[in-house]
Order: C-alpha cells, then sequence, then structure tokens
C-alpha cells in the first residue's frame, strides 16, 4: 500500500466519522446561534422594557413579546385558554411616602431604618414589650414569651433564631413570628433586623418602595401592625435588652401615610407543543422561565435608574423561546409545556398561580425544567439546583458535554436558591423540578456584582459566546428528557418523594 492510499483512506475515514458525527448531531436538534441568543437577551433587557417590573408596561411589552415568538413558531395555545395570555391578578400594597417610629426615645426614619410590613392601623402607640427573638417551640421546649404579658401590646424581637449569622434561618424564622405574637394577643410586632450586609437591607426597602404585590386569590386582611427596624450595630437591640433587665417600660409611637391599594394584572405565557409519540405525547414536560424583574432604582451618580436584568432572568427567557422554536420544528417524543413567569421577584407569585391554576392537569406533566439566573463566574460550568435529585441527572451531563460545558451541583447551599425560584411551585405538587442556571463556583463578589443591580446589562462585555452554550444546553436538556423511555422521578428519600407517588398514584 503506498502513502497515497494511506492517506486518501485516512482522510476518507475521518470525512466519514465526521459526517456521522454532524448528522447524529443534526438529526438530533438544531442548535441557536450566538447572534439569535444575542438579539433575544438584548430586546429583553433592553432600556425600552424598564426593567420588566411585574404590572408596568414593560413587563407587559416583555409578554407580548413571548407570545409573538410563540405565534411565530407556530407554538399551540394550551388546552381550555382562549390565547397565549393567563391574567394573573394582583392587589398592590403601595408603600406609605411618610411615616415616623419612635422606639425608647429613638426616632427612625420611614424606609432608611423602618418598613411597615403590615399595617392594620396608620397611627399606633403603646408600651412595647421585649421577648428575645420571639420563638416558641414545643419540639424544643423554647418560649420566649414565657412569663410575659404581651396581651394588647406591642412585641418587640430580634431577627433570627439567636445569634446565629445563618440569614436563611433568620428569614425562615421571620415569616413565624408574626403568627406566633397574634396568638399570644399582641397588637403589633416590630422585629430588629441586625444583618449588618447593607446589600441584603437595600433589597428589602427596594421591595417596600416598589409597593408590594400579592396574589388577588390570596390576599387576607392585616391582622395587627408588623415592622421591620434596621439596627445593624445591634446598639438599639443592646438598649432593649437592658430596658427590659430592669423592667423598664418600652414607649413605642408610629405615624404613617395610610396606604393605599390598587388592583393590577400581568400575565403569565403559556404555549404547547405536542409530542410525535402516540403514547408518550400523553405526557408534558414543563419548561419554565421567569421573565420579570425588579424595574428600576437609582445609582449613586442618579444616571442610570434601570434594573434591565440581563442575566436574571432574560437569559432564561432567551432559553425559553429557543426551546419553543427548535421543539416547535422538530417536537420531542412527549408533549413540551411551555411557561413564561411573571412576577417571580414578588415571591413566586405567578408560578404560585399557574400551580393553582395549571392549563395541563399536574398528574400530566412528568418533569419540570425551570431555568433561571443570579449571574455567572466560571463559564465552563453550568450549575444545575437540585441536580443530584432527580433520575434524569445523567441527560442533564450529557446536554451540558454536548455544548462543551460541565453539569455541576448547587455550589452556595447556604442560599437556598432551590427553593427561590418557580420550581418550586412545582416540586410542591411532586413533579421533579430543578432549576439549570449559568455556571458559578460560589455565590461571590462577581455575583453580587450583577444581581438585582443595575449593572446586570446586555452590553459587548457580556459573554455571549458562552450564554449560547447555556442556552443550548437547557434546548438539548429539554429534548433528551422529553425524548426518555422511562418517566423521570425524584430519588429516593426526597423530601418531595412523597408528593410525587400521591401525584402519580404511586403507593
Amino acid at each position: 500500500m503506498n502513502h497515497y492510499t494511506i492517506i486518501r483512506r485516512f482522510t476518507l475515514a475521518v470525512c466519514s466519522a465526521s459526517l456521522l458525527v454532524a448528522t447524529a448531531v443534526s438529526g438530533f436538534a438544531q442548535t441557536a446561534s450566538e447572534a439569535e441568543c444575542k438579539a433575544h437577551l438584548q430586546h429583553l433587557a433592553s432600556d425600552k422594557l424598564m426593567g420588566r417590573m411585574t404590572g408596568t408596561p414593560g413587563n407587559d411589552e416583555a409578554a407580548r413579546y413571548i407570545a409573538d415568538e410563540f405565534r411565530k413558531q407556530n407554538v399551540s395555545i394550551a388546552p381550555g385558554m382562549k390565547s397565549y395570555f393567563q391574567p394573573v391578578p394582583f392587589i398592590k400594597r403601595n408603600p406609605a411616602k411618610s411615616g415616623t417610629l419612635v422606639i425608647a426615645g429613638d426616632t427612625l426614619a420611614l424606609e432608611r431604618r423602618f418598613i411597615p410590613t403590615m399595617v392594620k392601623n396608620a397611627v399606633l402607640s403603646g408600651n412595647a414589650v421585649f421577648a428575645g427573638y420571639g420563638i416558641v417551640d414545643s419540639a424544643s421546649k423554647r418560649d420566649d414569651y414565657a412569663g410575659l404579658d404581651v396581651k394588647g401590646k406591642i412585641v418587640i424581637v430580634q431577627f433570627g433564631e439567636n445569634d446565629s449569622t445563618d440569614i436563611r434561618r433568620g428569614f425562615r424564622a421571620m415569616m413565624m413570628k408574626p403568627q406566633i405574637a397574634t396568638l399570644k394577643g399582641a397588637a403589633a410586632l416590630i422585629e430588629l433586623f441586625t444583618p449588618e450586609n447593607p446589600f441584603v437591607w437595600g433589597n428589602i426597602t427596594g421591595q417596600y418602595k416598589s409597593g408590594r404585590p400579592e396574589l388577588a386569590t390570596e390576599v387576607r386582611p392585616n391582622t395587627m401592625n408588623w415592622a421591620i427596624v434596621y439596627d445593624g450595630g445591634k446598639k438599639l437591640a443592646a438598649k432593649l435588652v437592658a430596658e427590659a433587665a430592669q423592667k423598664r417600660t418600652i414607649p413605642v409611637s408610629m405615624t404613617l401615610e395610610e396606604p393605599r391599594m390598587d388592583s393590577i394584572f400581568s400575565n403569565n405565557v403559556v404555549g404547547v407543543i405536542k409530542g410525535t409519540d402516540p403514547l408518550l405525547s400523553q405526557e408534558y414536560i414543563l419548561l419554565s422561565a421567569h421573565y420579570d424583574h425588579i424595574g428600576t432604582g437609582k445609582s449613586a451618580d442618579g444616571k442610570d435608574t434601570i434594573y434591565n436584568g440581563a442575566r436574571d432572568n432574560a437569559m432564561g427567557t432567551t432559553a425559553l423561546l429557543v426551546a419553543a422554536k427548535y421543539l416547535a420544528a422538530k417536537p420531542p417524543k412527549r408533549s413540551v409545556l411551555l411557561l413564561a413567569c411573571t412576577a417571580e421577584e414578588m415571591g413566586l407569585l405567578g408560578s404560585r398561580y399557574y400551580a393553582a391554576n395549571p392549563a395541563v392537569p399536574h398528574k400530566n406533566v412528568v418533569y419540570n425544567l425551570n431555568t433561571d439566573n443570579a449571574g455567572f463566574n466560571d463559564t465552563t460550568l453550568v450549575t444545575i439546583f437540585g441536580y443530584d435529585r432527580t433520575s434524569v441527572q445523567s441527560l442533564i451531563d450529557e446536554a451540558a458535554k454536548m455544548n462543551g460545558l460541565t453539569a455541576k451541583g448547587d455550589p452556595a447551599p447556604e442560599q437556598n436558591l432551590f427553593d427561590r425560584s418557580d420550581n418550586v411551585s412545582f416540586a410542591r405538587v411532586g413533579i421533579p423540578a430543578p432549576t439549570l442556571s449559568a455556571g458559578f463556583t460560589a455565590f461571590d463578589a462577581e455575583i453580587n456584582k450583577y444581581y438585582h443591580q443595575l449593572g446586570d446589562e446586555a452590553g459587548e462585555n457580556f459573554n455571549f459566546r458562552y450564554f449560547a452554550k447555556y442556552v443550548n444546553t437547557f434546548l438539548a436538556a429539554s429534548r433528551l428528557i422529553a425524548d426518555a423511555k422511562d418517566r423521570p422521578r425524584w430519588k429516593a428519600g426526597d423530601k418531595y418523594e412523597p408528593a410525587f407517588k400521591t401525584l402519580y398514584g404511586e403507593k
């Protein structure tokens, strides 16, 4: 065999192998170009949409854009719906614009030092009782109210459960304290927010100033006054501990402008792609992403006022749009339910509403692949919250590998990110539901540089090459899971496995 023949045969072999790979990839799915991904991202994160705050014209424009893309790709309207829009009704509690809170002679300014979380009475005065952390737990036999008479009085408590710096646990405990105070007969609750991170307090005040929407279907009347006071240096807490030790009274008075309540609407955007398999097409995979963000604010120099939300979550919305296009063009075996959620930033309200009012019965939905982002600091990875909790982990690994990435689990469990996105609305009913996010190795300064910050923009410094890989990983994972022979499930022992068994009729 001469040299020329060897080279020729080798070349043919390489070409044949390359053709087989190309054919396999092409047969699997087309992929979106960097330019296509960039175009969606830059529109959704543009100044024109003004940060996509729920209930604003910019939020409405984003919903129309998503619906128009569904229409262009011949995505079907979901069963029982008249259009792609699922109207979500809200009651918005507008913030008081003026008010003061005086505690033991210290006058606190509205927004800078205190936030009225619940307002039953705009004028409040009386003596307060200091009740430590305000925890009552029968299991541990703990009762911070023991020996205290709080009936009809104002109760003051510290943030958290103890001196722990775990903010996540502190917020979890915060949700219980108004209920405990109410059961004890208190007239009002004041919680001293002691973490010194100004970023966290800034987010709390930002939410307050923008108005607090609630699902109209869940609105309950405020049964008591509840205020949060910023006490980063714990000076006020120390003073109140000393007052309580001396059994001295703690005078409190609050005066607020009467808050206003408005009815507003926003839309979830819903579409369906019918599967090709006669049997598996009766099952659906749910692909979801929230399209809202936090609106406008003010920078230190007053120049930039728009929270564009490129990473959070125009990235995820783009991934959903790309999946809609390419799965509609070449449908998988299972049917696909597409859900763009509103009001995620307000407390997962859009997904909660959809979960209570589904277009497709939950028992027919076998999997939810949600995509949401705080940002990224490692462009070799995709991060999955709930990575090792479902049976399709290997398929997500494969999807990432196809796009030159590696799939990894949550590197920051202390942030409780699994329970902070729309996937949890579906996990609670039993549907296996992880969230695919951009790659990061820690919730560090690089993430905080963009997360809910004015700099979260889709400018030329944005890594569009990596972004396209992330988008196409979501697309590939969606198709692999939709074509999988076996129904996805939670792994044995997962906290959502009992709900899974109930939903799908397993013992």
